[in-house]
């Protein structure tokens, strides 16, 4: 019987341990629900928070000091709370927001909501976070934001990039969807650029089931944002500036967040840096056995950063597989019960068809067209190399993230057993396709 799983052996994977189910709730985040539903008998801020209330107050006041920063806003997402930001920042239709092409939708979603026009900038090759040197090649003079992601919770390069925004008086809003609890030099990401953004919906580092945070220290942004993204009732309460109290009215967008999802998420961030530190501890468990295996390289971790593993996303090496494919290469992983594929971003967002075709939701190719455009962005393979060499050679992704709690370091034993017998048999796995495999 040969050695791989793919072709007839058996998996090093064997179903012994398993990662945990994430999210997860627990007697805590049950008990604290079942109090709201109780109290909300007599005060319905437990049932909506449209005009604030403990539950949603509460949690904005706990997450703003657990990131380190002097005011929150509580959203019914990640993407709700980018948006309010973009608009908070003062970005206009036609302005430019420079942006990473590798990412989520979303961290661009809120530029093309706006009316305004994505910019991409190239990414670090190690980190895949905004490569500063290319956020200065494509500044002009209608560039309003920047818009940088912290992927897969590693922290980009801030302080590189607040220099180049302080120069240029651009406002910087950082996407900490996935890296709440990260740390850059010391300081919690989402506290070091004028504002933050989250998410506590599937799959982040503490859940409320869906929501999002704003956060940001500057005042003229907070009530902005409060504007935009808050119910009247809200706004009264919360806007001091009497510029901006004579616009509050119901022309907005319904960003407010769930009470309960609120209440969930406030239990769960007792436990983030506990959690954090137990999915570091795992993750670098497994970058550190990857070392000595050919093929793959495990993810960088700066030195001034700490890691929060919402994904763990580890580089393909092809000039190390003796001709073996990405697609072949994570077909025999996938056989061994490793769960990989090849990639997470895929396709870079400026090549997809929404940007090719200019077929967003307003229509008539706005953003990219109209009276507030005064140049002809068209976005083209070559735009951004590094972006797409690891789109098209490098990309992996593992199904490792917030899941990776507790010690599992048996079960990423045996991912590891599986990458050294893929790494074993290179030489017969490279005259074979994934059909091929699939056959066998």
């Amino acid at each position: 019987m040969h050695d791989l799983a793919a072709l007839g052996g058996e998996k090093a994977v064997d179903g012994t341990f398993e990662l945990p189910t994430w999210p997860q709730v627990g007697e805590q985040e049950i008990s604290a629900v079942s109090d709201a539903l109780e109290a909300s008998e007599s005060d319905i801020s437990y049932l909506t928070s449209y005009a604030g209330g403990p539950a949603t107050e509460s949690f904005e006041e706990a997450f703003a000091e657990t990131i380190g920063t002097e005011h929150a806003i509580a959203t019914n997402g990640g993407g709700s709370a980018l948006h309010i930001a973009i608009m908070a920042a003062g970005v206009k239709a036609g302005d430019e927001v420079i942006v990473s092409g590798y990412t989520w939708g979303q961290t661009v979603s809120c530029i093309l909501q706006q009316n305004a026009i994505p910019v991409y900038a190239d990414i670090d090759p190690e980190t895949y976070t905004l490569d500063p040197e290319s956020i200065k090649e494509e500044i002009t003079s209608r560039t309003e934001a920047i818009v940088v992601v912290h992927l897969y919770g590693h922290p980009a390069e801030m302080d590189e990039i607040m220099q180049i925004a302080e120069e240029h008086e651009i406002t910087v809003i950082e996407d900490c969807a996935q890296a709440t609890g990260a740390t850059y030099k010391g300081e919690r990401v989402g506290s070091i650029g004028d504002i933050g953004c989250f998410s506590i919906g599937d799959g982040k580092q503490i859940i409320g089931g869906e929501g999002g945070v704003l956060l940001t220290d500057d005042r003229e942004l907070f009530e902005r944002a409060c504007l935009y993204g808050l119910h009247p009732a809200r706004s009264k309460q919360l806007i001091e500036s009497s510029s901006f109290d004579q616009y509050i009215d119901s022309l907005i967008y319904t960003y407010r967040i769930h009470p309960l999802a609120a209440v969930i998420a406030k239990v769960q961030l007792q436990h983030l840096d506990e959690w954090n530190q137990q999915r570091r501890s795992n993750c670098e468990y497994l970058s550190e056995g990857l070392q000595t295996v050919p093929g793959v390289d495990s993810p960088t971790v700066r030195s001034s950063c700490e890691h929060v593993y919402h994904g763990y996303s580890p580089s393909f090496r092809p000039d190390e597989t003796s001709g073996v494919d990405r697609e072949v290469y994570v077909e025999a992983l996938s056989a061994e019960g490793v769960p990989i594929s090849t990639g997470y971003v895929k396709t870079p967002i400026y090549l997809r068809p929404v940007h090719r075709d200019r077929k967003y939701f307003f229509g008539r190719e706005l953003p990219w067209s109209g009276r507030f455009v005064d140049r002809d962005i068209r976005y083209q393979r070559g735009d951004c190399p590094v972006t797409e060499r690891r789109c098209d050679e490098h990309e992996l992704n593992m199904g490792i993230g917030p899941n990776a709690l507790g010690d599992q370091k048996p079960l990423f034993d045996q991912y590891l057993t599986a990458f050294r017998k893929v790494a074993a048999n290179l030489d017969e796995l490279a005259s074979l396709s994934v059909d091929e495999m699939k056959n066998c």
